[in-house]
């Protein structure tokens, strides 16, 4: 008796430990930030000795005596020479797919630099991954000098049984094992859906190729789901990616995954306590009939919708008025015939219908465009709706916009529309723009100067998982323009000032997603969504931006916690060890 006595209280004594180990960290309901550079993100205020915060919300700014005399019971925050500034804003990203990826085969540019590499990183990890399908992510022709597309009898000796399903970068394309092929229900008689292609060689057989998002989720919709709870897990311990590198509120595009319902599973994952904010842009069939937006203070809020007008530029999809050059990468590599023009993916009179209900309904509208025909497809549709049906401070949205013309930038701004900007591209692809689109319409690749001057208030983003979660490298892309593999500026005069820069990624960010009375800035009556970082953006030396620290976030005054091991995911670890035991 003794002994069960002991071992109860020992079991009891070390619930408590871990519970206390694991307990998120909190602050004071009052308190006063000083000691370091406060960026406020306000024109009028740039800048601050103290702030101070109450229950949440940012109640003062000014000096430190000023508010230590207006509240004497405050407690004290010193920044010890960090910076503080608000939160960062990601305003078009997908952390379902990426927490889901982040458990796949890495075959990407940013971690291999020949197909020999890549296809022996298949080879090596195609039957231990701990799912029923392989899933590999990166594939990158551009990035990758020599990697041609595989062939359906490449990928069926890599995985003969077990279905491999191929994602490239971008996300835009695809290859498919017939072990797959055949889950999915996918023949040579299979037809193409919307948005979308199997692609058939000369005699009309399966080539494993699979183009673009209406395909892919075929592919997806095949899979068999997560066990319970997973899901949860994989999301609650990416969404502390994007903390951790200091963002606290994330625009959800499209919300894409092997998940039954990612809208609720966003919901679970973003209350009180979660790492992050989101606000939800749904794909047109997750939507009720009849549904309209979501209040943007509620939790993980439905807010838009969001549509694909063309493609990747990297696959041969951007919708452009010329073709794509005449080398060996277009060719050779990414298999263009001479006089490629990507296509336009929604016919007109469906995107019309399309844009006119959900338009009518209330919800923001972003579409992805990278050519100059995919934009003015948009702004052609846009123009005759809000015509007929008028609606002030829509804020529909251009996202990306790799080449869109200066006429088009004013177009859209004189309709309404807000413009976000893929500047990663210029990092990552900038020494391979030229081979793409020629040296004309590379000077104006992501021309977000231009939308600056013609009036837009523009944001940036990293579309994570297509680039790496990174925004002092992004920011950095902002100030230089300068791609990975050296060489010039690309389109030097679309450099952004510093304050120009850090707004895209804080309060214009706010603006676009509806939240600039909240969130974006350190003003009074504003939620405390806060960023404490070792250096002052503002200030510091471009090419020392990047080592700058994330010391923490904070949401609502409370401080994030980013550890792997939280009283969270234990929990959630639980749940799915549970269910997967049956216990």
């Amino acid at each position: 008796m003794k002994k069960l006595l002991l071992a109860g209280a020992v079991l009891v004594v070390t619930y408590i430990s871990v519970s206390l180990w694991l307990a998120p960290p909190s602050a004071p309901q009052q308190m006063i930030f000083h000691g370091g550079p406060i960026v406020t993100m306000e024109d009028a205020a740039p800048s601050a000795e103290a702030i101070i915060i109450e229950d949440g919300i940012i109640t003062g700014i000014g000096s430190l005596a000023d508010l230590q005399a207006q509240s004497p019971s405050a407690s004290l925050y010193n920044l010890e020479g960090n910076t503080l500034m608000p939160g960062l804003i990601e305003p078009h990203s997908h952390p379902i797919a990426a927490a889901q990826f982040a458990a796949t085969i890495d075959v990407s540019g940013f971690t291999h630099t020949s197909r020999a590499e890549v296809i022996q990183a298949l080879k090596d990890n195609v039957d231990d991954t701990p799912t029923p399908w392989a899933l590999a992510f990166g594939w990158d022709p551009v990035m990758v000098n020599d990697l041609e597309a595989p062939t359906l009898a490449e990928l069926d000796a890599i995985a003969p049984e077990k279905p491999l399903l191929i994602l490239t970068q971008m996300m835009h394309d695809a290859y498919a094992n017939s072990a797959a092929l055949a889950a999915a229900g996918i023949t040579s008689d299979t037809p193409n859906p919307t948005a979308g292609e199997f692609v058939k060689d000369a005699s009309g057989q399966l080539t494993g190729t699979i183009r673009e998002v209406g395909a892919i989720n075929v592919l997806f919709a095949a899979m068999p789901p997560a066990p319970a709870g997973a899901n949860d897990l994989l999301l609650n311990l990416f969404m502390a990616e994007y903390a951790r590198a200091g963002y606290t509120t994330v625009g959800v595009m499209g919300p894409v995954g092997n998940d039954a319902d990612p809208i609720g599973l966003l919901k679970r994952r973003s209350g009180t306590g979660a790492p992050i904010q989101t606000m939800v842009y749904a794909l047109p069939g997750q939507l009720a009939a009849e549904s309209t937006p979501e209040g943007r203070g509620g939790t993980a809020p439905v807010v838009g919708v969001k549509f694909w007008m063309d493609g990747s530029p990297y696959a041969g999809g951007a919708a452009s008025t010329e073709p794509y050059e005449v080398n060996a990468l277009t060719t050779e590599r990414l298999h263009l015939k001479p006089g490629h023009i990507g296509a336009v993916m929604i016919p007109e009179d469906e995107f019309t219908r399309n844009f006119t209900e959900f338009h009518t309904r209330g919800f923001q509208i972003a579409t992805h465009v990278q050519g100059e025909e995919a934009v003015e497809r948009v702004l052609d549709v846009a123009e005759r709706v809000l015509a007929d049906h008028p609606r002030a401070d829509h804020r529909h949205r251009l996202e990306h916009n790799a080449l869109i013309r200066p006429d088009q930038l004013a177009r859209a701004h004189r309709l309404g529309f807000t413009t976000s900007f893929f500047i990663d591209h210029i990092r990552f692809y900038g020494d391979k723009l030229p081979l793409l689109f020629g040296a004309e319409r590379t000077a104006r690749y992501m021309p977000i100067g231009t939308a600056l001057e013609a009036g837009h208030t523009v944001t940036i983003h990293a579309d994570h998982p297509a680039t790496p979660i990174g925004p002092l490298r992004s920011l950095t892309t902002l100030l230089k323009r300068s791609p990975n593999n050296g060489g010039d500026a690309i389109g030097p005069e679309q450099i952004l000032s510093r304050t120009d820069a850090l707004k895209a990624m804080t309060l214009n960010a706010a603006w676009q997603l509806g939240l600039e009375d909240t969130r974006g800035s350190l003003k009074v009556g504003k939620q405390a969504d806060l960023l404490v970082l070792s250096q002052n953006l503002m200030t510091v030396p471009v090419d020392q931006i990047e080592a700058t620290q994330v010391i923490g976030t904070w949401i609502n005054g409370q401080p994030v916690d980013t550890r792997q091991t939280t009283r969270t995911n234990a929990s959630l670890l639980w749940d799915v060890l549970m269910g997967m035991t049956g216990l």
